[in-house]
């Protein structure tokens, strides 16, 4: 039997996904960006209560605050960044926002910035996918809408702390339209 990194009792990072890589952060968030995107259909459908979609809210945002804070033995992680460096990134990027989001005040300890962070980050994916509903626009269909696209990014380099390159399908799909010049 091989070991896979999720061994009860062991040490090793194995098989455990690097945390700090923009993939990883990105899928991370990506997913949980298309999760609230299905929570609010299944609100608007009658499917889910304001009181069950809260609740899901708290989990995720708590899976996510320990997660980035560092807690997480899922993933690789990179000591020197998280939670300090993380914390330090999301203080320069979004402390007048997160100041405001805890009510005035910047939080002092980073693993409650880091949390509050991502009751910024959520808060601003809803406000995106119900400006997006206003418009008409599907917010997560086979290519995604530009906004959220713009958001995953953003989120991911603030999260991992450099610039990332996405890969635009909606370029990508215009250029293969073109005809090529001989």
């Amino acid at each position: 039997m091989s070991c896979n990194g999720h061994c009860e009792g062991c040490a090793s990072d194995c098989g455990k996904q690097p945390l700090r890589h923009p993939n990883i952060t990105g899928a991370i968030l990506g997913q949980f960006m298309m999760d609230m995107a299905h929570r609010v259909r299944e609100q608007e459908a009658g499917r889910l209560t304001e009181e069950q979609l809260d609740e899901i809210d708290r989990k995720t945002m708590n899976w996510l605050g320990a997660t980035f804070s560092g807690n997480n033995t899922q993933f690789e992680l990179d000591p020197e960044w998280y939670p300090t460096g993380v914390a330090g990134n999301l203080r320069f990027k979004l402390g007048e926002e997160l100041a405001q989001a805890a009510g005035g005040k910047l939080p002092e300890d980073n693993t409650t910035l880091i949390y509050s962070a991502f009751a910024v980050f959520m808060a601003e994916v809803y406000n995106t996918l119900y400006e997006l509903s206003k418009k008409g626009i599907e917010p997560l269909g086979e290519v995604p809408a530009p906004e959220m696209l713009a958001l995953l990014k953003r989120w991911t380099e603030i999260l991992v702390g450099y610039e990332v390159k996405f890969r635009d399908p909606q370029a990508e799909d215009d250029q293969a339209k073109e005809p090529s010049a001989q």
